[in-house]
């Protein structure tokens, strides 16, 4: 009786699917937590500061009580300057993360020389946006520790890199839903995410102006957290079809 090969493909998941999946876990958990201080920041402002307040007081409105970016004048709360800091410092090594996440099988397993270069360059990218969210973490948290704003507060003008830094990374990383979805929510950390917060979406929650709407660092807070849901769906194995030759019987 003849045989002939009959070809077929089979999935078999790669060694760096295995990566992937640990960086996006990682990438979650750190995303997570970073929001939770984040939100327990808010609530030191937004329940116990202004549930405090007299009626002769400045309401808990005024941006002289604004933490995000202490500037003079300003009048620290609590510990919510050196929670919010601490929580941009974890977004920001959330995000050096992502590349790691973004290392697929496919690239890894064919293309590997390609995929070094790709990395490369996405990491680079990661850095810069890490970078200047880090600047906006340190003024935080020094200036909590201090009592006054430090001196990183004149460096406000590095917040564009990190907002044209994710908008790169959600282009590039189109590919994965969940990357990209977790690069355009963590926009919310930038000073672009606080004035859409600031402007628009917590007007909205409250049905104030934005010179009264409470709650805007909690909805920064909340971007973040999605970010961290989005990384903890993309922690799937990859998968690559392998090409194999098994031989059948006529």
């Amino acid at each position: 009786m003849a045989t002939r090969e009959v070809p077929y493909r089979r999935t078999r998941l790669v060694r760096s699917g295995r990566v992937s999946v640990a960086a996006s876990l990682s990438a979650a958990a750190v995303l997570l937590v970073s929001a939770m201080l984040q939100f327990v920041a808010s609530l030191q402002r937004w329940v116990v500061f202004r549930n405090s307040l007299t009626a002769n007081e400045i309401s808990a409105e005024d941006h002289l009580y604004d933490y995000t970016i202490p500037m003079d004048p300003w009048v620290p709360i609590g510990t919510a300057a050196e929670l919010y800091g601490a929580g941009v410092l974890l977004t920001a090594l959330g995000i050096l993360i992502l590349p790691l996440s973004a290392w697929t099988g496919r690239r890894a397993f064919r293309y590997r020389g390609v995929a070094v270069a790709v990395f490369v360059g996405e990491f680079l990218i990661a850095l810069l946006v890490a970078g200047s969210l880090s600047i906006d973490g340190a003024h935080a948290l020094i200036s909590g520790v201090s009592g006054s704003p430090s001196p990183l507060q004149h460096w406000g003008a590095l917040g564009w890199v990190s907002v044209i830094g994710l908008t790169v990374m959600a282009v590039l990383w189109r590919g994965s839903r969940a990357l990209m979805v977790a690069c355009i929510f963590l926009l919310g950390s930038t000073f672009v995410g606080y004035l859409m917060a600031t402007f628009v979406i917590a007007p909205m929650l409250s049905g104030g102006s934005h010179d009264t709407a409470p709650w805007t660092e909690t909805v920064v807070a909340a971007s973040v957290a999605i970010a961290g849901v989005a990384m903890a769906s993309a922690a799937r194995p990859a998968r690559q079809r392998m090409p194999v030759r098994p031989t059948s019987a006529l």
